[in-house]
């Protein structure tokens, strides 16, 4: 009697996912929804705030189902089945250390500087980990959120009081610390030895493709190959952690974050009629206009009109640019610094899969 769907909306240049499940649970059903970016990691929505008879919970799920595909969701591929705590939202509390940007100008600092290692900085929401009665996944605010089954399973298998520091990217997780291991701290440890641990832990869980440990370098040569790799291959960024640090609490200069920001010549396409925010496009090889989603103007600066040229700091594209800062109005370029061959596509995508996202996007 369970059921699901998973829902994909590309509308106004987004790119996101919706999942419905409908199933039983304590003596009755629920229903729950979780959104967020496609390939990303969902966040729970209950429908339901308690268990309900099968028909008036088939009623809830159908109705939500209508309002979706209503509202310009289409259905997909079957995602991955989430599994949902009914206490979502409670603290777990693990306590994080957090990383410091840093500005890709001191990239050279870091790379020859032997105290600190490097590993990817990936594109996916911060999701420590807590195996305790039950696998309990948390959000960078430690709040319990749901975790996708398969993997649920196999951190299961976790020694009982194990705590892990990860960073979830659709249905796999990347595991870069351990906090706890079988009831033992290991924060206190250095950080070089707790990416040891990492290793060991992943592989007695079998080395499973959906948990992962994460690649450290070390070395000036191993740091520069890696930086090296994830520019090319189009990566959020790096970081840097010192090797002799402990696990810490907040934000220090133990543990520092580098992302791999791109900045694009546009022009603004429209200004939004009641918030701080404009479209912008850009022109592809034909000269066709090509959106590119909304930016926020701060309030520092003066509100862009329609068709005048701005600049904007992002880190790559998808169907539209993905955390775009604006950076002011640009009275030295012209329409011709406007095309979409300046921009970052996100590793996998290229501008002929832009454009033909652009066509489905249009013919939905």
């Amino acid at each position: 009697m369970n059921e699901s769907i998973t829902l994909y909306s590309t509308k106004n240049g987004a790119d996101k996912q919706y999942q419905i499940q409908l199933e039983a649970k304590d003596g009755g059903f629920t229903v729950t929804g979780f959104n967020g970016r496609r390939g990303g990691a969902l966040k729970a929505q209950p429908k339901t705030p308690s268990p309900l008879p099968y028909a008036e919970a088939k009623q809830v799920y159908d109705d939500l189902l209508k309002s979706k595909l209503k509202g310009g969701y289409n259905p997909g591929d079957d995602g991955s089945a989430y599994v949902s705590p009914v206490d979502v939202g409670t603290p777990v509390g693990i306590e994080l250390h957090l990383l410091t940007q840093a500005s890709e100008a001191d990239i050279e600092h870091y790379l020859t500087d032997e105290r600190y290692a490097a590993q990817e900085k990936f594109d996916g929401e911060r999701r420590p980990v807590a195996r305790r009665a039950t696998v309990m996944g948390s959000n960078k605010s430690g709040f319990l959120v749901p975790l996708p089954k398969d993997m649920v399973e196999v951190l299961s298998l976790l020694s009982l009081d194990t705590e892990i520091d990860a960073e979830q990217v659709g249905d796999t997780l990347f595991v870069f610390d351990v906090l706890k291991a079988g009831g033992v701290s290991l924060r206190g440890l250095r950080c070089l030895e707790r990416a040891r641990a990492v290793e060991a832990l992943v592989r007695t869980l079998g080395n499973p493709v959906n948990v992962v440990a994460v690649e450290t370098a070390l070395g000036t040569d191993a740091k520069r190959a890696l930086y090296t790799r994830l520019r090319a291959e189009r990566k959020e960024g790096i970081v840097f952690k010192r090797i002799d640090a402990p696990y810490g609490i907040g934000k220090n200069d133990d543990q520092k974050k580098i992302k791999f920001v791109e900045s694009a010549t546009l022009q603004v396409a429209s200004v939004h009629p009641t918030k701080r925010s404009v479209t912008v496009q850009a022109f592809d090889a034909n000269g066709g206009t090509v959106l590119l989603g909304s930016v926020t103007i701060p309030a520092n600066y003066t509100l862009p009109a329609t068709g005048e040229i701005v600049e904007v700091e992002y880190l790559y594209l998808v169907s539209s640019l993905v955390q775009p800062v604006y950076r002011g109005v640009r009275t030295d370029q012209t329409l011709s610094a406007c095309v979409t061959s300046q921009l970052k596509y996100k590793a996998g995508i290229g501008e002929e899969d832009a454009r033909n996202d652009d066509a489905l996007q249009l013919a939905a």
